[in-house]
């Protein structure tokens, strides 16, 4: 039975974990694991433990009796995703370190041989497919700054190449089930490894990203005048990928060694995270990095908070809170899958776009399972991914990324690219991209039946 007292709490607490991660100058780690800690607590009080029993299925339910609470939340901690996260930013922080991503950034702008519009294409295409494997922001990372000198060399503003890199990104996240926490999150709870994402979702981003890089070329590239011959040829003699490699011989190992991992999550997506894990502590040992030291490089912040969350999300299921909600929403008519996917995307969308989308995907996880107790329809997960993805641009703190940009543009004094107009433009073009999922789900929901 639903305690309504508690209920209200774990509600609060929950909003209130949403609305510090959307804040950028608040401590997000300390506030979550105090949330969950006081739920946790009251849970402890109110709670019976044979309530507690029936949510943890694969234990029996009179060993149960014989666990503290703090063991019982500890089973509620979901621990193949936060391998998998941790494992992934081993690898990208080894690939990081022999400059493989910078590589492929700078070759890029050198085989588009100082032509604006081959160049546009090519950096957007290029940053979007390093998205379905790395976070978003590591992207900007990577890539803002080479664009930012690149269009300095060639004496063009760098405003239309730095729209264009925040937009597609988002499009390249929804690509692979690895590319960010969340996507992991899902695909996790829901067991989508690389080839469902591959089908259900590649036609979607081939579209999308063509679309979007045609409207950017035709809405906002055109605006600028194009670099002349002498800036070019200097260009062509400043870029060179070459300089940008420190050891041969290591970062040829690393990038075979990287393509084999990725290799891996196809061909053995059931054991992912454990490709992940061994794969980043190999890489380490191959380079022989000590794993200390790039551990000091992981951002061990989102491993903790999404810890919290899931000790708060068991403190929500003993109280049957999700019950409750999905209780509510039943009254709502969810036989017709497609409608359900519409406000699936809508919801994921908006709370993407306006609080934050790692806390966001884990309530709708639970609450997707409480509302199709068996297999949920393919065509209402793919809406949840889009939207949990895509839903970030609509405002420019609703994507680390955009946030990035933002702030390496504010640093290099970028003409034309500033919060009001990435926030209009942005807000364009992810409100395209909502109309465009929901063709696409609607065709899809055609086909499929």
């Amino acid at each position: 039975m639903v305690n309504y007292i508690l209920l209200a709490i774990e509600i609060t607490l929950f909003v209130a974990i949403l609305i510090v991660f959307s804040r950028e100058n608040m401590d997000y780690v300390a506030v979550s694991l105090i949330c969950a800690i006081i739920a946790a607590v009251l849970t402890s009080i109110y709670i019976p433990k044979a309530d507690a029993a029936s949510f943890l299925s694969w234990i029996d339910p009179v060993k149960v009796q014989e666990l503290s609470w703090m063991q019982i939340f500890f089973n509620m901690i979901e621990f193949q995703p936060l391998i998998f996260i941790l494992g992934m930013q081993i690898i990208v922080a080894v690939a990081e370190e022999y400059k493989i991503f910078q590589w492929v950034a700078v070759k890029t702008l050198q085989i588009t041989k100082g032509n604006h519009r081959f160049f546009f294409y090519m950096i957007c295409t290029i940053s979007t497919l390093v998205a379905t494997i790395i976070a978003d922001v590591t992207v900007a990372v990577l890539f803002v700054p080479l664009v930012i000198r690149a269009c300095r060399i060639l004496k063009i503003n760098p405003s239309p190449f730095l729209y264009g890199i925040t937009i597609t990104i988002n499009i390249g996240s929804v690509l692979t089930p690895f590319s960010s926490s969340k996507n992991i999150l899902i695909s996790s709870e829901f067991g989508l490894d690389l080839i469902w994402f591959m089908a259900k979702m590649g036609p979607f981003i081939i579209i999308t990203l063509v679309l979007t890089l045609v409207l950017l070329d035709l809405l906002v590239l055109r605006k600028y005048n194009p670099p002349t011959e002498q800036q070019r040829i200097l260009f062509l003699e400043i870029m060179n990928p070459d300089l940008v490699i420190r050891d041969r011989k290591r970062f040829t190992l690393n990038s075979i060694y990287f393509g084999v991992i990725i290799a891996g999550f196809v061909f053995f997506a059931e054991y992912s995270y454990l490709i992940a894990f061994f794969g980043g502590i190999i890489m380490t040992l191959l380079n022989q990095i000590p794993l200390v030291q790039t551990i000091k490089k992981v951002d061990l912040k989102v491993i903790f908070f999404f810890i919290a969350l899931f000790i708060l999300i068991g403190a929500m299921e003993f109280n049957e809170t999700f019950t409750f909600i999905a209780t509510g929403l039943s009254f709502f008519d969810l036989s017709n899958t497609f409608i359900a996917a519409i406000g699936v995307l809508l919801v994921s969308s908006l709370f993407s776009g306006f609080l934050a989308s790692n806390p966001t995907a884990v309530l709708l996880i639970i609450i997707l399972r409480h509302l199709y107790p068996g297999n949920i329809p393919d065509v209402v997960l793919i809406a949840f991914l889009l939207g949990i993805n895509l839903g970030g641009n609509l405002l420019p703190q609703g994507a680390t990324c955009d946030l990035m940009t933002l702030n390496l543009a504010k640093k290099n004094r970028v003409e034309g690219f500033t919060y009001s107009s990435l926030l209009k433009t942005g807000g364009v073009f992810a409100l395209f991209h909502i109309f465009l999922c929901i063709l696409y789900l609607f065709v899809f929901y055609l086909i499929t039946g």
